[in-house]
């Protein structure tokens, strides 16, 4: 009973150090069972009398009457959420309705709604019920760049804020716009968003708020977190974040790709609090879709049913032959409905994005840059070559929004450069006009005194023209532009796309290019990760623009996720190369040759994967996914799939394995634990979904030989006010699994755990 109050005090006193004004201190005075507290916020001394119950629940007495803690922390004299409400309501806009779809990917999280209007779904997940002592919950929405991911966060936020004004929820969602800022400041993530609310509230107190339940963070753009600082200080800011959270609380994360889910889920797990998964997929807009947004908009711009049906019809010309797939993307839906409105003549040829940019610069160029006669103030070409400049500029700052005093000196350096030949005039005034482009308004998103380009799909078909031009030119150092940040996947098609546009014979100097970016990635150094899988996301973009490519050379890159579809690699020779969870279901590798080549994952489908690499082992295959399959790390196993991938093998496991092979219950109990952390850390033994597994009769011995070689550590918890054993792993997944092959390389504790289970299963 000591300990509990004693607990309960520490816990009073660390929440309100976080509302209490800076070099103030909390004192706490113990009054019977109850305790006193006192403290200073915002230059007001604050008291109040909290009791703590014997089951660990709180209430708070104050000039108010009594609440209970929650409540209290929320309400006018700590947090005042119902403030925060207001100035998220006057900050969203309630925009046109866009129902996205959304579906989870996880059977036992999946609610009714799986599949329906993805606010509705995350609505679902937020509200559903929680065992308090289970573990902080990870809600991960993933989606391609222009999929809705934004919309549909904004909206739930605004939903959400509008229910806590009226007192329909006691949850609130905190909207953190994540776009070019490094997961290592995500404290100064946070502080950006509370200052622009202009609330009282402080970062400090949102671990605080999150533990309780009445706040859940939602960070928009995990992937652009990743910042300067590497993928793994990254994912480490997060999970620091995590730790602080101890197990409770939910947060709301989204990616573009599920690539950076599975990279979390793998690497962000050095702390000690328990955290789950759920994964969240937008799903792309069908007809049907398109056809419900077209009728609201048309109803709002209030069209004739002529001129809706001739909309229509313009719409499907646009969006026909290799634009198709882009009418899936509402970003790009939404925006070839207003351009259409606006100019009835646009037409789209090969390069939806391409003509996209050029209509968003003829309008600047027409409308904002010009001088007193109405002349243009620039050329095509200068225009773009500033919004370059631009992008460059924001990819070297490692962010997405430059002040108005870095725009202006950008555009300094382009008008000023003699080539250009402006009068100085023309230089003034363009200097002065350059913050006001409709290209770098963001309606407040990224601050006042801002510019950002209006969605970052700009952003990256810009950036994409300047690396394009950096790689052809074979000037400039490719390290340092590849060091700065994750480079996101549609800049890596962009750069292809540049290069082939542009007259470029790209098979005639694909070598050449992939030497540049090889170049870039052999040098050890702090970012040479960084760099390598820059470097790899180039290069496979290089590889699907050419289709075939035949007698290349790479080395000293990384291939992060993403797909090589439809690429047929001819005698190519592949040299300290990692390919880390890529898609090669359509990929085809003949006669090529390979050197320390590590595949992690891949994704294959041997009907149709060839992978003919002279030099692959069992042993450099960290397990192996088969379409419609769990991933699988049985050196038999990867043995059979790489032999129906047509890979010539020169050992075979039989050969290579001395350990007496681990029975096959034994090994399957193992897969089935390493399934469950995929998405959760510790594992609670009194999980209902799992009696096929901790009642299965041999589970003992592995639970047993897992603790004795200290891959697993037994926690005792609480979960719903009763005791349970929970086993927190020590190793990544994939890095236990692999120890079933005896050649691969793991630590010595994970060998002497499988050779010990494989003595217990041939006794």
């Amino acid at each position: 009973m000591a300990d509990e109050y004693e607990s309960s005090k520490n816990s009073i006193e660390r929440d309100l150090a976080s509302f209490a004004d800076p070099g103030t201190r909390v004192e706490i005075s113990k009054a019977g069972r109850n305790f006193r507290a006192a403290w200073t916020a915002r230059d007001t001394h604050r008291e109040a009398l909290f009791s703590a119950a014997p089951d660990g629940r709180i209430s708070v007495r104050t000039g108010d009457g009594n609440l209970p803690y929650h409540s209290f922390v929320a309400g006018s004299g700590l947090a005042d959420l119902r403030a925060v409400a207001r100035m998220i309501l006057q900050a969203l806009e309630q925009p046109l309705s866009i129902e996205t779809r959304a579906e989870c990917d996880d059977p036992e999280y999946a609610p009714s709604e799986s599949g329906g209007p993805a606010v509705s779904l995350l609505e679902a997940l937020l509200d559903r019920e929680s065992d308090a002592d289970a573990a902080t919950r990870v809600i991960m929405l993933t989606g391609d760049a222009g999929a809705g991911k934004t919309h549909i966060l904004r909206e739930l936020v605004r939903r959400q804020a509008d229910k806590y004004v009226r007192g329909q929820t006691t949850q609130l969602l905190l909207y953190v716009n994540a776009q070019g800022r490094a997961l290592a400041r995500l404290n100064e993530a946070l502080a950006t968003e509370l200052q622009d609310l202009k609330v009282g509230l402080t970062y400090h107190s949102i671990a605080v708020l999150a533990r309780l339940g009445i706040l859940v963070p939602v960070i928009d753009g995990f992937d652009e977190l990743l910042g300067v600082s590497g993928y793994d200080d990254a994912f480490s800011s997060l999970a620091s974040f995590l730790e602080q959270l101890e197990g409770r609380g939910q947060l709301l994360v989204s990616a573009r790709s599920v690539y950076y889910e599975e990279e979390f889920l793998s690497r962000a797990d050095d702390g000690n609090q328990p955290w789950e998964h759920i994964p969240v997929r937008v799903l792309d807009w069908e007809e049907g879709d398109r056809r419900n947004y077209l009728d609201q908009w048309g109803v709002r711009e209030h069209l004739s049913e002529e001129s809706t049906a001739t909309l229509r019809k313009r719409i499907r010309e646009v969006f026909g032959g290799d634009n198709h797939d882009l009418a899936s993307k509402p970003l790009f839906f939404t925006w070839v409905v207003n351009l259409l409105n606006r100019d009835p003549e646009f037409s789209s040829g090969g390069d939806l994005l391409r003509q996209l940019a050029d209509d968003y610069l003829f309008r600047e160029r027409n409308e904002k840059l010009l001088d007193r006669q109405s002349g243009h103030l620039l050329a095509e070409k200068q225009i773009e070559r500033l919004m370059c400049e631009l992008a460059e500029e924001m990819w070297n700052q490692d962010t997405r929004a430059l002040d108005y005093r870095s725009v202006r000196e950008v555009a300094e350096y382009v008008v000023m450069d003699p080539e250009e030949g402006l009068s100085e005039a023309a230089q003034r005034t363009v200097i002065e006009r350059i913050p006001t482009l409709a290209f770098l308004s963001r309606g407040g998103d990224t601050g006042p005194g801002t510019g950002a380009f209006e969605h970052e799909m700009f952003f990256f078909y810009f950036l994409g023209k300047t690396i394009a031009k950096q790689l052809a030119s074979a000037e400039g150092d490719m390290r340092i532009t590849l060091s700065r940040s994750a480079l996101p996947e549609d800049v890596a098609i962009r750069v292809a796309r540049e290069l082939s546009a542009e007259g470029l014979d790209l098979q005639g100097r694909l070598q050449e290019l992939l030497a540049r970016l090889v170049e870039a990635g052999r040098t050890e150094w702090r970012r040479t990760m960084q760099v390598r899988e820059n470097a790899g996301l180039l290069v496979m973009a290089l590889f699907r623009a050419c289709r075939e490519v035949e007698g290349c050379a790479v080395d000293s890159v990384v291939f992060p996720g993403s797909d090589l579809s439809e690429v047929h690699l001819i005698r190519c020779t592949f040299r300290d190369v990692t390919v880390r969870r890529t898609d090669l279901r359509s990929t085809k590798f003949t006669d090529c040759a390979a050197e320390k080549m590590i595949f992690f994952e891949p994704l294959v489908r041997p009907d149709v994967t060839r992978l003919e690499l002279k030099g692959i082992e069992v042993d450099q295959v960290a397990g192996i996914r088969v379409v419609g399959e769990e991933a699988n790390y049985d050196p038999s196993i990867i043995e059979q799939v790489l032999q129906g991938c047509g890979t010539p093998l020169v050992s075979t496991v039989s050969r290579v394995v001395p350990d007496a092979k681990v029975g096959s219950e034994y090994r399957e109990l193992v897969e089935r634990l390493m399934r469950l952390y995929r998405r959760a850390n510790p594992v609670f033994m009194d999980e209902d979904q799992l009696p096929n597994l901790f009642r299965n009769p041999a589970w003992p011995t592995v639970q047993r030989l897992f603790v004795e070689h200290k891959l697993v550590e037994e926690e005792r918890r609480q979960k719903s006010g009763r005791p349970t054993v929970a086993l927190r792993r020590r190793f990544l997944p994939e890095k236990l699994m692999s120890g079933l092959n005896a050649n691969a390389d793991v630590d010595p504790r994970i060998r002497a755990f499988w050779r010990a289970l494989a003595s217990e299963a041939s006794n």
